[in-house]
């Protein structure tokens, strides 16, 4: 069943974008460092820092709770839109459009969400600058420890 959703949930991410207009960023605008906020199946809201590279064709992002928990996913950017699937205790995908203004706003789900839609806003630091300070311990998703 979890299988049959995660291909899913890909096969829309994938398919999605094709249909969409040509990408309005250039890809190398995208690698950098984001200060992210979001809202949580609960309704409570979340912070943290996402890191992304960019890796052949395809983008590692890395996010950064307040309690230094990490999550890496992988992601493909078409049409405007960068779709990124991750792990963070369940299979998850987030699917953010490039704005003008450098934001990535982003809708995310997971398995288990009950097919429910939720909002995470990156905002990209400027270039040059010190890493953002560890985010505040407010709540944040529930995911497992990973390394890169």
């Amino acid at each position: 069943m979890v299988k049959t959703v995660l291909v899913g949930l890909v096969t829309l991410a994938l398919i999605g974008p094709a249909y969409a207009a040509p990408d309005k960023a250039p890809e190398s605008s995208l690698v950098g460092t984001y200060a992210c906020e979001g809202t949580n199946p609960d309704g409570k809201t979340y912070s943290g820092i996402v890191e992304i590279i960019k890796h052949h064709d395809a983008y590692l992002v890395r996010w950064t709770m307040p309690d230094d928990t990490q999550v890496v996913g992988i992601g493909i950017l078409s049409g405007g839109m960068l779709s990124v699937s991750y792990f963070g205790g369940t299979p998850s995908l987030v699917v953010y459009s490039v704005a003008e203004n450098g934001k990535l706003n982003g809708t995310w789900t997971a398995v288990g969400a009950e097919g429910e839609l939720f909002t995470e806003t990156l905002t990209k630091m400027p270039e040059g600058a010190p890493r953002p300070a560890k985010p505040t311990k407010r709540d944040s998703r529930p995911r497992p420890r990973i390394t890169v």
